[in-house]
């Protein structure tokens, strides 16, 4: 692939800032931030915001960038937006840019907001006869139609960004840089944003979007990276790049593959991440399956058999809690002592186990939290020992569904029956177009 054919092309990119307070205060620090070509600087002095990234956006793609904050997202939008220049490396761009990096970039507070999308429109080198013609469709989709003549700090936030979001689209820029577009609005307008930017990208233009909603990543996103510490620590589809986030925020394994030395097993007292640290009375997890055999491979439909030893409990009324995670760590299954009726009276240390009859999830890996606590009855309880990555395990669909996979975010999987029946259309409500002289010839049989 030859370079003409990526809009975006970044090699060594970075950013650095002078932190001149890092070695004391007084007169030397402010020597060393008002004149830096005459103080001494270390390296300790500076602050590497981002670092050494190299980036290659085709046309017509939307890119993702996830991070948490401080990771370097906006500063990368910042240096492709020519806000700010890179202190090493360089980036290519080939196209006119379009950016919406943050509520108040861009506009003037005191214009009006027909005076700002001229403005904006203008900033871009577009002559104002093809501004006035895209006019009207910009505002329909801001819809801020009767505040239009109101000068813009009188807005809102979602308001505003509605506005600077269709100036941005609607006056097609090649590159549409976003940050966080999606984060300020209504349902409605973010439903609309998104339907846009898949527009934007059918007609060729391409994407750069900053967003921590992992739905919005995985649903509009072809690709993605993850940035920490300034660093790129992962290029790749937009769902590994969510689900590496996700784990990363969660603090949950880091491997997507399910250990294999433990066998189903898992010691629970030694460098595990407890939620809380009220009591210790989670000790061991075992996974198997329904002939009882250890394991960490599982399949759709499957019988999983959870095993739990504990020690050490003194409350009245215990309960015991699994709860299974996907790989964007959101709770798709949850199985609780209580709902099966009181577990009742049990011992100082023993062993409870959780049998589910049938897996009824999609291809992937999970991760299971296990909990124990004491049941107040209702929706009431308190929970005393929690365990949030207990141990990890994969699920496969094996020919349970056909055809089309179902991921593990993707919810609950069950057989469904399905029956196709032939049925005559419904007349057209127009009269149909007279038969031509090659129909006219073929008579029904």
């Amino acid at each position: 692939m030859s370079s003409s054919d990526y809009a975006i092309s970044v090699r060594n990119l970075g950013k650095r800032y002078l932190m001149p307070h890092r070695r004391g205060r007084g007169w030397r620090a402010h020597l060393r931030e008002f004149f830096p070509a005459f103080a001494e600087q270390r390296e300790d002095d500076y602050f590497c915001a981002l670092c050494d990234l190299d980036l290659d956006v085709k046309r017509g793609e939307i890119l993702g960038d996830i991070g948490h904050n401080g990771s370097g997202k906006s500063t990368l939008l910042k240096l492709l937006s020519r806000v700010t220049l890179p202190t090493p490396g360089r980036a290519l761009l080939r196209g006119r840019v379009g950016s919406l990096l943050e509520v108040g970039t861009g506009f003037h507070p005191d214009l009006t907001g027909r005076e700002n999308v001229f403005m904006a429109g203008a900033l871009l080198g577009l002559p104002q006869r093809e501004i006035r013609a895209r006019f009207a469709a910009i505002v329909d989709f801001s819809g801020v139609e009767q505040f239009i003549d109101m000068p813009v700090k009188r807005y809102s936030s979602g308001m505003y960004v509605r506005l600077a979001y269709a100036v941005a689209s609607t006056l097609e820029s090649d590159i549409l840089i976003l940050d966080e577009v999606l984060a300020v609005g209504d349902a409605a307008f973010r439903e609309k944003s998104q339907a846009n930017i898949e527009k934007v990208a059918h007609d060729g233009r391409t994407v750069l979007l900053v967003s921590h909603n992992p739905r919005a990543v995985t649903s509009i996103c072809q690709r993605a990276i993850v940035l920490d510490g300034g660093r790129c620590v992962f290029q790749g589809t937009a769902e590994a790049a969510v689900a590496l986030y996700l784990r990363n925020l969660h603090g949950l394994e880091q491997s997507t593959t399910p250990t294999t030395d433990n066998n189903g097993f898992q010691n629970l007292t030694s460098d595990k991440k407890r939620v809380t640290d009220a009591q210790s009375v989670l000790r061991w997890v075992s996974l198997h399956q329904a002939e009882g055999i250890r394991t960490t491979q599982f399949c759709t439909g499957d019988t999983m058999i959870v095993r739990i030893g504990y020690a050490g409990t003194n409350v009245r009324w215990p309960y015991f809690a699994v709860f299974l995670l996907n790989d964007f760590a959101e709770r798709v299954a949850t199985f609780q002592s209580t709902h099966a009726g009181e577990i009742g009276a049990i011992a100082h240390a023993g062993v409870v186990e959780c049998f589910v009859p049938q897996l009824l999830l999609g291809e992937g890996a999970y991760w299971l939290m296990s909990d124990f606590g004491e049941y107040h009855g209702g929706t009431l309880a308190t929970c005393l020992d929690c365990v949030g990555n207990a141990i990890n395990f994969r699920i496969t669909l094996n020919g349970y569904v056909g055809g089309v996979g179902v991921s593990s975010y993707q919810g609950r999987v069950q057989r469904t029956r399905w029956q196709a029946t032939a049925t005559v259309l419904p007349m057209a409500i127009e009269s149909p177009a007279p038969p031509s002289s090659r129909d006219a010839d073929v008579k029904p049989q």
